[in-house]
């Protein structure tokens, strides 16, 4: 058993798998020893003492960034840190908070990587100091990412594709910056082309929807937009703009109300189907037939409300 395997098994109590993961990540054993243990406990000691880290949080660290054990306290990991919180102006607990998201920040060089990042991400979307530290709380990662290679090229995509403006542009990323870590080629394009699709909306509304909503950049196809849309769809039944924001802002107990209440409202097309285009919670149904029959009409564009149904059962 090597000294690195030594160390965690008796500093954090790891498992073989916990340790084999540590492994892998280090240089292979032909070419790097393994950690000196002493050096590698006085490491923990001060991380877990500045840091104000518990044994679990402090394990998570070293186990995600196994390599931290080797670097030089002193000569590395202070002066990242300490450049670090007084760029971002950061409280102690919001340095820690983002070294247990990030914990390769430890070995960045502030100068070489961090800040020429920070200062290309402010100047391009304009961004203040306050603003600038609330996208790395939010995204820690993005610390991580490559300016040239990641960030400008999915912030130029999603501004050419929804036709924004710079401070739209901005809005859209201080209101989900996890944006910036996501791909326009396969997940931001496909969304924006099935919101546009899906719901019926024109450039223009798909630009403001999103403007006014970023999180609707955030939500999974598969496990949010495709499984809602298909509840919400039935035969004769076309899926209008009116359901974007039940179909993704939801959630699944509320969307499952906002369903049960639109079959109750009944409002319908002239199959006698739910109208999409009808339907709203705040639509107040009142009989015009006295019948009960199910028909639907629009009027210069607005729909018109009709009487219903209590139950529509298809």
């Amino acid at each position: 058993m090597g000294r690195t395997a030594l160390f965690l098994r008796a500093r954090f109590a790891c498992t073989d798998d916990e340790v084999l993961r540590a492994e892998r990540k280090l240089l292979p054993h032909h070419v790097h020893p393994g950690i000196d243990p002493a050096r590698a406990g006085n490491i923990c000691d001060l991380l877990q003492s500045q840091l104000s880290l518990s044994e679990p949080e402090l394990k998570k660290v070293v186990l995600r960034h196994p390599a931290v054990l080797n670097y030089s306290y002193e000569a590395t990991i202070v002066p990242s840190l300490a450049a670090l919180q007084s760029r971002l102006s950061l409280s102690e607990p919001e340095l820690k908070k983002m070294v247990l998201k990030l914990p390769s920040v430890l070995s960045c060089s502030y100068e070489a990587n961090l800040a020429p990042s920070l200062a290309a991400l402010q100047s391009r979307l304009s961004l203040s100091e306050p603003e600038l530290k609330k996208v790395v709380l939010r995204l820690p990662s993005v610390l991580s990412f490559s300016y040239e290679a990641n960030i400008a090229p999915s912030l130029a995509a999603l501004q050419s594709r929804l036709s924004l403006s710079e401070p739209e542009l901005k809005k859209v990323v201080l209101g989900i910056p996890p944006v910036l870590g996501c791909s326009f080629e396969s997940n931001i394009g496909p969304t924006l082309a099935f919101m546009e699709t899906a719901f019926r909306l024109a450039p223009d509304e798909l630009r403001e929807r999103v403007v006014a909503t970023p999180a609707l950049l955030s939500l999974s196809l598969d496990r949010r937009y495709h499984p809602r849309v298909a509840l919400a769809s039935a035969p004769g039944v076309v899926v209008a703009r009116e359901t974007l924001r039940p179909a993704a802002m939801y959630t699944d107990p509320n969307f499952m109300v906002w369903l049960r209440k639109r079959e109750q409202l009944g409002l319908a097309d002239g199959n006698g189907r739910p109208c999409a285009c009808c339907l709203s919670s705040s639509v107040q149904v009142v009989c015009t037939t006295g019948a009960g029959d199910m028909r639907c009409t629009e009027e210069r564009g607005q729909p018109r409300r009709v009487g219903v149904n209590p139950i529509y059962s298809g």
